[in-house]
């Protein structure tokens, strides 16, 4: 069936993704200000989270922390899954904040390495370093996977495809779409077709 289904609810921010014999990949990546559970309904899936990988299988459950770096793969030909995003702020300070809040505040802003590594005054070397190590992702990942998180807010608010990939920072519309699909599992179109908000005081 390859089923995927968005409910997202704006009052509260929480979402629950339904997944429904789907064979979706998700390459490593963090959750920024969302913790993460999930139930596996049906199949086998590989959770890897830092450096360690587990099996979660039929009636398995699993959770993610703010910030962790970590990757899904299925394990039989298809699985089911629930997973719940519950919205939490993230208190931690970093040394190199200040460039993670400009990522997540203007994802789409060609951010060069040399500005960031002059920014905070260390070599671009031991920036990219310090900021793997403090994130889980480089600078690079880290700002596609917030371009993606705005891409699905816009997309949310009814922004053509088109419009999105320029709003977000991308080349073009078919550079959107593959990096989309690859973190979200579904194209812009589908995720837009998919996707179930519930209003406030609905």
């Amino acid at each position: 069936m390859n089923k995927l289904e968005y409910i997202k609810d704006i009052s509260t921010g929480i979402e629950i993704i339904s997944y429904e014999k789907v064979n979706i990949s998700y390459p490593t990546h963090t959750h920024v200000g969302h913790l993460v559970f999930g139930i596996v309904t049906a199949g086998a899936i590989s959770v890897k989270i830092e450096q360690d990988e587990f099996i979660c299988k039929e009636g398995q459950m699993f959770s993610i922390a703010l910030n962790l770096p970590h990757s899904i793969n299925p394990i039989t030909e298809t699985y089911s899954m629930i997973s719940i995003c519950l919205p939490k702020e993230d208190k931690v300070e970093r040394e190199l904040d200040i460039i993670r809040t400009e990522i997540i505040g203007n994802p789409e802003l060609e951010i060069r390495i040399a500005d960031m590594s002059e920014k905070v005054h260390i070599s671009s070397y031991h920036m990219i370093r310090k900021f793997s190590s403090e994130n889980g992702l480089t600078p690079h990942k880290f700002q596609l996977q917030c371009r993606i998180r705005k891409a699905q807010e816009l997309l949310e608010n009814g922004m053509k495809v088109v419009d999105v990939a320029v709003a977000v920072g991308f080349c073009d519309q078919s550079h959107l779409c593959r990096v989309f699909k690859k973190y979200v599992g579904i194209s812009p179109e589908e995720y837009s077709k998919c996707a179930i908000l519930s209003k406030p005081n609905a």
